[in-house]
């Protein structure tokens, strides 16, 4: 009964959002300009929602460009849950209305989003041979072959201040040891995806079973607990406000600290950590780093077609933009984004800022949807310590 009731409040949150009738035009119709629309639905920080704007306008201004395309952003905080649970429910009740055409996220999170629909169908296939600039693409996806594009490449790294911390933490049991020795000095957000990175790898490292980052099985979940326990463990000794214990709400929370100087070690994503310190916000002295025995996970970033898209065609155009040597020169210079085709195709004196984050080395924990019984876990358990 509790999953039927929860099913139709997220029904009422997809239906809140379809046009009414005699209302907006579907996703499907032609707009002023005679071109269809088509919409982009992701979620995350703010510089993910930075980074689409940005693809969009340069896309939408192009006299060639043969859609319009729309973004439908979900902030984390509202979750990651929220944008799975919403996508899940508009196929399950298959809301065709619903203007879902392009989705884009992790694509560990697009395999979530997968079991919790319950069908891989969710997402179309793509024909490939319709994208002119996949030749160059040299970045595969990692899971859900055949329905993905992969559009750029992140990892969530260790980020610290190289003056207040010359030698950080190399392995797990290090960083352990440093935190106890500096209590206050080392935080972590509770939402968003370098504090999903951290607690899952945090609790994975201490599964034997390398089998286990790539499994939705059940299973595993009965062996979460030293993971667990070691959360518990350092709680304690985490930054603090007013004699308590903080979790900063999201990724630009922990980061907000370091920049702040209130702390000198956390958990980021490379990307957020590379513009912060192109923008000035975060000293030249940041650095990052990872632990040699258990890196915390990365990922391709993948584009897809929803089976609901009542215009899937209209959606190529803008995909093929994205991993053109132009639509990775917008994600490199707006995010630091890894590119997922050969760099010295991109017309930018940045590309060298993301030269030492090589995808191939990236850590993958793709768990589906007992990430999201993870984070409740964790909600319950960890969030609520005093």
């Amino acid at each position: 009964m509790k999953k039927v009731l929860a099913l139709v409040l997220v029904l009422g949150m997809v239906l809140a959002l379809l046009p009414a009738a005699g209302g907006k035009e579907s996703a499907a119709t032609e707009n002023a300009s005679g071109k269809p629309t088509v919409t982009v639905w992701t979620d995350g920080s703010q510089n993910v929602s930075d980074l689409f704007t940005a693809l969009i306008e340069a896309y939408n201004a192009r006299p060639e460009s043969t859609s319009n395309v729309k973004l439908q952003f979900i902030l984390s905080g509202t979750g990651d849950e929220g944008f799975n649970a919403r996508i899940a429910a508009a196929y399950k009740t298959q809301q065709k209305g619903a203007g879902i055409d392009i989705l884009a996220n992790n694509t560990s999170t697009l395999a979530a989003l997968a079991d919790i629909a319950g069908s891989k169908d969710l997402f179309r296939d793509i024909d490939y041979s319709r994208l002119k600039n996949w030749p160059n693409v040299t970045m595969k996806p990692t899971e859900l072959e055949g329905k993905l594009v992969p559009y750029r490449g992140t990892t969530v790294v260790f980020a610290y201040d190289s003056k207040r911390l010359p030698n950080p933490p190399t392995t797990w049991a290090e960083l352990t040891r440093w935190i106890k020795a500096n209590p206050g000095r080392f935080a972590y957000s509770s939402s968003g995806g370098a504090f999903s990175a951290f607690v899952r790898t945090a609790t994975y490292h201490l599964i034997p079973d390398m089998s286990a980052r790539l499994s939705n099985d059940p299973k595993w979940a009965e062996q979460w607990d030293p993971g667990f326990a070691w959360l518990k463990e350092i709680h304690p000794y985490l930054y603090k406000s007013g004699g308590s214990v903080v979790y900063p709400n999201k990724n630009q929370g922990s980061l907000d600290l370091l920049i702040n100087s209130e702390v000198d070690m956390i958990p980021a994503w490379a990307d957020q950590v590379l513009s912060n310190m192109a923008n000035g916000t975060l000293p030249p002295t940041t650095k990052m780093t990872q632990m040699s025995d258990d890196a915390l996970s990365g990922t391709d970033v993948s584009l897809s077609i929803a089976s609901l898209s009542e215009n899937p065609d209209a959606c190529y155009d803008f995909i093929d933009f994205v991993i053109s040597p132009v639509g990775q020169k917008i994600c490199l210079e707006v995010m630091y984004a890894v590119p997922v085709i050969n760099p010295d195709l991109i017309d930018s004196d940045m590309k060298n800022a993301v030269s030492g984050l090589d995808p191939s080395k990236f850590a993958i924990l793709s768990i589906g949807d007992l990430g999201d019984k993870h984070t409740q876990r964790w909600e319950r358990e960890i969030a609520t310590l005093r």
